[in-house]
């Protein structure tokens, strides 16, 4: 992989101690950053692209398992909650 020149490249920002750390270690070996963050990329299995219809359709069954609820609507709830005057009861 041609590297290319440090002013060049975009910087590598880092949200947490412990990977910045973990990083430095790596490369106190002479290897760069940029090298060790690409292998361990090119190491992780990279996102199932799937048809999403397929995933829904799953969900679909799951919930047509379970047991269905009535919720009252907001016009039940306003009149256990409110008199004929509009006052809290």
């Amino acid at each position: 992989m041609p590297s290319l020149p440090r002013r060049q490249q975009r910087r590598i920002a880092f949200a947490s101690d412990r990977a910045f750390q973990r990083l430095q270690l790596l490369t106190r070996g002479g290897r760069s950053q940029a090298d060790v963050i690409e292998e361990a990329l090119e190491r992780m299995p990279l996102p199932m692209v799937g048809d999403r219809s397929d995933a829904l359709e799953e969900i679909r069954k799951l919930l047509a398992g379970l047991p269905k609820r009535a919720y009252p609507t907001m016009q039940e709830l306003d009149a256990s909650e409110y008199d004929a005057d509009g006052n809290c009861r």
